[in-house]
């Protein structure tokens, strides 16, 4: 029997973040930003400001 104890098998949540991870325009400003996932569409530059913060 081989002991696969050494080979990393990525969870479920690893091989979301690896398909879904993109460069991806700012709705709000524009610029290019690294998504941590698909629906993140707002940089965290833009989600610091009190306009976000507020709604």
């Amino acid at each position: 029997m081989n002991d696969m104890s050494d080979i990393a098998v990525p969870t479920k949540d690893e091989e979301r973040d690896i398909v879904t991870q993109k460069t991806r325009k700012c709705l709000l400003c524009g610029t290019q930003f690294a998504s941590e996932w698909a629906g993140e569409r707002v940089c965290k530059k833009c989600k610091a400001t009190a306009a976000w913060r507020q709604g």
